[in-house]
Protein backbone atom coordinates (compact mmCIF):
# COMPACT_ATOMS: atom_id res chain seq x y z
CA UNK A 1 0.00 0.00 0.00
CA UNK A 2 1.60 3.41 -0.57
CA UNK A 3 0.80 6.17 0.65
CA UNK A 4 0.04 8.53 -2.87
CA UNK A 5 -2.64 5.53 -3.60
CA UNK A 6 -5.67 8.11 -2.74
CA UNK A 7 -3.58 11.12 -4.31
CA UNK A 8 -6.21 11.91 -7.16
CA UNK A 9 -8.89 11.61 -5.45
CA UNK A 10 -7.44 13.81 -2.41
CA UNK A 11 -6.78 16.17 -5.38
CA UNK A 12 -10.00 16.17 -6.74
CA UNK A 13 -11.74 16.72 -3.22
CA UNK A 14 -9.87 19.29 -2.47
CA UNK A 15 -10.59 21.06 -5.50
CA UNK A 16 -14.24 20.77 -4.87
CA UNK A 17 -13.40 21.82 -1.55
CA UNK A 18 -12.06 25.26 -2.94
CA UNK A 19 -14.79 25.84 -5.49
CA UNK A 20 -17.86 25.28 -4.04
CA UNK A 21 -19.88 26.98 -1.41
CA UNK A 22 -21.84 24.12 0.24
CA UNK A 23 -20.46 20.89 0.24
CA UNK A 24 -22.12 17.39 1.55
CA UNK A 25 -21.03 15.07 3.85
CA UNK A 26 -20.08 13.02 1.62
CA UNK A 27 -16.54 15.02 0.74
CA UNK A 28 -15.83 15.74 4.32
CA UNK A 29 -16.04 12.04 5.04
CA UNK A 30 -13.71 10.65 2.38
CA UNK A 31 -11.28 13.45 2.46
CA UNK A 32 -11.18 12.62 6.71
CA UNK A 33 -10.61 9.13 5.94
CA UNK A 34 -7.96 9.41 3.38
CA UNK A 35 -6.19 11.97 5.25
CA UNK A 36 -6.14 9.45 8.43
CA UNK A 37 -4.93 6.50 6.00
CA UNK A 38 -1.83 9.11 4.72
CA UNK A 39 -1.46 10.14 8.52
CA UNK A 40 -1.71 13.45 7.88
CA UNK A 41 -3.39 13.89 11.48
CA UNK A 42 -3.23 17.58 11.68
CA UNK A 43 -4.75 18.08 8.09
CA UNK A 44 -7.66 15.43 9.13
CA UNK A 45 -7.85 18.05 12.25
CA UNK A 46 -7.95 21.10 10.63
CA UNK A 47 -10.71 19.88 8.02
CA UNK A 48 -12.53 18.87 11.45
CA UNK A 49 -12.71 22.54 12.13
CA UNK A 50 -13.68 23.56 8.60
CA UNK A 51 -16.59 21.21 8.61
CA UNK A 52 -19.69 23.41 8.57
CA UNK A 53 -21.91 23.09 12.15
CA UNK A 54 -24.75 21.57 10.26
CA UNK A 55 -22.78 18.57 8.92
CA UNK A 56 -20.86 17.90 12.25
CA UNK A 57 -23.82 15.74 13.43
CA UNK A 58 -23.25 13.03 10.65
CA UNK A 59 -22.82 10.04 12.46
CA UNK A 60 -19.81 8.53 10.22
CA UNK A 61 -17.95 12.38 10.19
CA UNK A 62 -18.02 11.60 13.99
CA UNK A 63 -16.45 8.18 14.18
CA UNK A 64 -13.88 9.69 12.08
CA UNK A 65 -12.95 12.23 13.89
CA UNK A 66 -12.81 10.00 16.88
CA UNK A 67 -10.71 7.98 15.17
CA UNK A 68 -8.39 11.29 14.46
CA UNK A 69 -8.56 11.97 17.91
CA UNK A 70 -7.45 8.35 18.66
CA UNK A 71 -4.49 8.47 16.59
CA UNK A 72 -3.34 11.82 17.22
CA UNK A 73 -3.25 10.29 21.30
CA UNK A 74 -1.13 7.28 20.08
CA UNK A 75 -4.61 4.73 21.82
CA UNK A 76 -4.67 1.88 20.40
CA UNK A 77 -7.39 0.69 22.53
CA UNK A 78 -9.88 3.61 21.19
CA UNK A 79 -8.25 3.26 18.05
CA UNK A 80 -9.74 0.11 17.39
CA UNK A 81 -13.07 0.17 19.19
CA UNK A 82 -14.07 3.09 17.35
CA UNK A 83 -13.16 1.44 13.84
CA UNK A 84 -15.47 -1.25 14.67
CA UNK A 85 -18.30 0.84 12.45
CA UNK A 86 -20.83 0.13 9.29
CA UNK A 87 -19.05 2.43 7.14
CA UNK A 88 -20.31 3.55 4.23
CA UNK A 89 -18.79 2.43 0.30
CA UNK A 90 -17.54 5.47 -0.05
CA UNK A 91 -14.98 5.51 2.95
CA UNK A 92 -15.05 1.38 3.42
CA UNK A 93 -11.70 1.33 1.30
CA UNK A 94 -9.68 4.02 2.81
CA UNK A 95 -11.02 2.65 6.65
CA UNK A 96 -9.74 -0.55 5.56
CA UNK A 97 -6.40 0.34 4.46
CA UNK A 98 -5.83 2.41 7.50
CA UNK A 99 -6.82 -0.20 9.85
CA UNK A 100 -4.32 -3.08 7.86
CA UNK A 101 -1.65 -0.15 8.40
CA UNK A 102 -2.48 0.20 11.99
CA UNK A 103 -2.56 -3.34 12.45
CA UNK A 104 1.01 -3.60 10.83
CA UNK A 105 1.97 -1.07 13.15
CA UNK A 106 0.40 -2.28 16.21
CA UNK A 107 2.32 -5.79 15.60
CA UNK A 108 6.19 -4.24 14.86
CA UNK A 109 5.28 -2.19 17.89
CA UNK A 110 4.46 -5.04 20.23
CA UNK A 111 7.45 -7.11 18.54
CA UNK A 112 10.26 -4.90 19.53
CA UNK A 113 8.35 -3.70 22.97
CA UNK A 114 7.43 -7.02 24.58
CA UNK A 115 9.26 -10.39 24.87
CA UNK A 116 5.55 -11.91 25.59
CA UNK A 117 2.07 -11.17 25.83
CA UNK A 118 -1.20 -12.98 26.42
CA UNK A 119 -3.32 -13.89 23.63
CA UNK A 120 -6.20 -12.94 24.76
CA UNK A 121 -4.65 -9.13 25.42
CA UNK A 122 -3.74 -8.70 21.93
CA UNK A 123 -7.29 -9.90 20.49
CA UNK A 124 -8.70 -7.52 22.29
CA UNK A 125 -6.24 -4.64 21.23
CA UNK A 126 -6.28 -5.71 17.70
CA UNK A 127 -9.83 -6.60 17.10
CA UNK A 128 -9.20 -9.87 15.31
CA UNK A 129 -10.57 -13.56 15.28
CA UNK A 130 -8.49 -16.12 17.07
CA UNK A 131 -7.71 -17.45 13.24
CA UNK A 132 -6.39 -14.37 12.11
CA UNK A 133 -4.59 -13.55 14.91
CA UNK A 134 -3.26 -16.93 14.74
CA UNK A 135 -2.21 -16.92 10.75
CA UNK A 136 -0.65 -12.62 11.77
CA UNK A 137 1.92 -14.37 14.35
CA UNK A 138 2.94 -17.50 12.37
CA UNK A 139 3.66 -14.57 9.27
CA UNK A 140 5.57 -12.94 11.93
CA UNK A 141 7.55 -16.38 13.59
CA UNK A 142 5.89 -15.71 17.00
CA UNK A 143 6.11 -18.82 19.16
CA UNK A 144 3.59 -20.12 21.58
CA UNK A 145 3.03 -21.09 25.09
CA UNK A 146 0.81 -21.86 27.30
CA UNK A 147 0.81 -20.92 30.70
CA UNK A 148 -2.13 -22.87 32.34
CA UNK A 149 -4.95 -22.28 30.43
CA UNK A 150 -3.71 -18.92 28.49
CA UNK A 151 -1.56 -18.67 25.43
CA UNK A 152 1.16 -16.74 25.64
CA UNK A 153 2.48 -15.01 22.74
CA UNK A 154 6.30 -14.39 21.99
CA UNK A 155 7.68 -12.23 19.44
CA UNK A 156 10.90 -13.24 17.85
CA UNK A 157 13.69 -12.02 18.88
CA UNK A 158 15.12 -9.45 16.64
CA UNK A 159 19.10 -9.42 16.56
CA UNK A 160 20.89 -6.25 17.48
CA UNK A 161 22.93 -4.86 14.97
CA UNK A 162 26.71 -5.47 15.39
CA UNK A 163 27.93 -2.82 17.65
CA UNK A 164 31.25 -1.99 19.26
CA UNK A 165 32.06 -2.77 22.77
CA UNK A 166 32.87 0.64 24.53
CA UNK A 167 36.62 -1.01 25.38
CA UNK A 168 37.16 -1.39 21.63
CA UNK A 169 36.02 1.87 20.79
CA UNK A 170 38.11 3.23 23.84
CA UNK A 171 41.51 1.40 22.71
CA UNK A 172 41.37 2.94 19.30
CA UNK A 173 40.73 6.36 20.53
CA UNK A 174 43.63 5.95 22.78
CA UNK A 175 45.49 4.43 19.80
CA UNK A 176 44.87 7.24 17.45
CA UNK A 177 45.61 10.11 20.10
CA UNK A 178 48.99 7.92 20.88
CA UNK A 179 49.57 8.63 16.94
CA UNK A 180 48.43 12.22 16.92
CA UNK A 181 51.09 12.61 19.73
CA UNK A 182 53.94 11.15 18.40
Amino acid sequence: MHLNKYSEVVERLENEEFEQVELGAEVYQQLLAIYLYQNKLADAKLLWMRVPANLKDDKELIQLNLLNIALQNNNYADFFKHIKYEWSERVKSPVEDLLNKQREELFKLMGSAYVSIYQHNLLELSLMSEDELKRVCAALNWTEELDGDRVILKPKVQEAPPTRGNDDQLLKLTEFVTFLEN
